[in-house]
């Protein structure tokens, strides 16, 4: 995004996660990890048992529990708090009192009323993924959005603000529903439908689940530019308390969208967001940042920048980071525990870089365990989704709670249920994986990003 750095910080911020510790949080409450076998959905870290096994990124079926329509795969929550056998009704359709709900949530004159005029929200009848607001039509209806995301995408059905990728539902009330917010960013942010990855914040789009979604991908620790923020220390570049030790601290704000004052985006790097009597440096690309892989990343255009902060004339210190994106890594020897950091690219032994209890990025000493502090899902450890707020980079590792839409790649459904534990089971997106820790489905293959014998294999797909 090319905007201006001129400007604070956004008034607003999401929901905060548990404080946690740079060491990698706490322990909290049992629950089964993602890969291992249950009993019923609340059993799951995720939420959502499938098939006797605990899953991340679906929604739920017959019987099982919901506490919102979009929770169920086909859009009908009973009043009693389980998913209906029935499918909702269509747009345009009869409806009537006491029936099968309509899709839309919304029953007027005998008919069901649409959401959105421009595109079919979950549930509506489809002959094609052009057809749906998600962009994906799966056996004949629009998915509903846990298949196609940890987030709800733009002009799709929703309840709540948390759902969306964008951190807005419009419309919504206590008794309605509304459509999740178009934001006027200059990229695709996280967890939104992608095409390619040029589209993306994070430069990085791929596969999520198994209903053949590609959706940009969010990249561990600080926010990167053009993504959504709710304050200065959520960008790469931004926390200003790190100009000593971390390239490019400083230069970037977190600028806040135009009707929209709870969420911001993070800017390009200028050194007038430098604060009075500091020296940040000039325009370069912050630690941790998007940056130009010299083999583009999987990109077959890419016009990203390579002017890493503390490398600009060597031009080497853009590398894909655990998940496959690419970004500045200028810091030469390994960060040690309790050190300031802008992702995880940086910490000594694959360490994850998490919020400590103050906010501020600090590298940790191994894989979060639940109820400890979190940036992405990476962070976790195996099996276990990090919950975290749009734009914030403080969530938790735990479950979702009922319903299970949270993050399988970072998720942003609001912080809620019962903390989560490590343990045995599958890897999800960016953790790591190897011949006793298969990747889950649709959670990309077990790889290395280079031939270093250290580099530690993790699940993603490779460009």
């Amino acid at each position: 995004m090319n905007a201006s750095g001129e400007g604070g910080t956004t008034g607003g911020a999401g929901a905060q996660g548990s404080g946690g510790s740079p060491a990698g949080g706490q322990s909290g409450a049992a629950c089964t990890v993602t890969g291992n076998t249950c009993a019923v959905s609340a059993d799951c870290c995720s939420g959502v048992c499938d098939a006797k096994v605990c899953v991340a990124g679906m929604c739920q079926g017959y019987g099982e529990p919901c506490q919102k329509a979009t929770d169920c795969c086909n859009l009908n929550c009973q009043p009693n708090g389980t998913c209906g056998a029935a499918a909702c009704v269509s747009d345009g359709q009869a409806c009537t009192a006491g029936g099968s709900p309509c899709c839309s949530m919304n029953c007027a004159n005998g008919l069901c009323q649409g959401l959105n005029p421009s595109c079919k929200t979950a549930g509506n009848a489809c002959s094609g993924n052009a057809d749906c607001c998600s962009k994906n039509c799966t056996g004949g209806a629009c998915a509903s959005p846990p298949q196609v995301s940890y987030c709800t995408q733009p002009g799709d059905i929703c309840f709540h603000d948390s759902e969306c990728c964008t951190g807005v539902c419009t419309g919504a009330t206590s008794a309605t529903a509304g459509t999740c917010a178009t934001l006027p960013t200059g990229c695709a942010v996280d967890g939104t439908i992608c095409q390619g990855c040029t589209s993306c914040c994070s430069s990085l789009c791929a596969p999520f689940g198994t209903a053949g979604s590609h959706i940009c991908q969010p990249a561990s620790g600080c926010r990167v530019e053009g993504d959504l923020c709710t304050q200065d220390a959520d960008c790469c570049g931004g926390d200003s308390s790190f100009i000593s030790s971390v390239p490019g601290a400083g230069l970037v704000k977190c600028m806040a969208l135009p009707g929209y004052p709870q969420l911001g985006y993070c800017t390009n790097p200028t050194p007038s967001n430098c604060p009075a009597g500091q020296s940040c440096g000039n325009a370069c690309i912050p630690e941790g940042n998007i940056c130009h892989y010299k083999s583009n990343g999987g990109c077959s255009v890419n016009s990203t920048r390579n002017d890493c902060c503390a490398c600009t004339s060597g031009k080497d210190c853009c590398r894909l980071d655990g998940t496959g994106i690419p970004r500045c890594n200028a810091i030469t020897t390994c960060v040690s525990s309790g050190g300031a950091c802008a992702s995880a690219q940086d910490c000594c032994n694959g360490a994850p870089c998490v919020p400590d209890s103050t906010g501020h990025l600090r590298c940790g000493t191994t894989c979060v365990a639940g109820g400890g502090a979190c940036t992405t899902t990476a962070d976790c450890c195996t099996g276990v989704q990090c919950i975290v707020p749009v734009g914030s980079i403080r969530g938790s590792c735990g479950r979702s709670g009922a319903g299970g839409a949270g993050g399988g790649a970072g998720g942003n459904s609001g912080l809620g249920g019962a903390a989560g534990q490590s343990g045995a089971g599958c890897a999800l997106f960016g953790q790591t994986c190897g011949p006793t820790t298969p990747c889950c489905d649709g959670q990309g293959s077990c790889n290395a990003i280079d031939s270093n014998p250290s580099s530690p294999m993790t699940c993603y797909v490779p460009s």
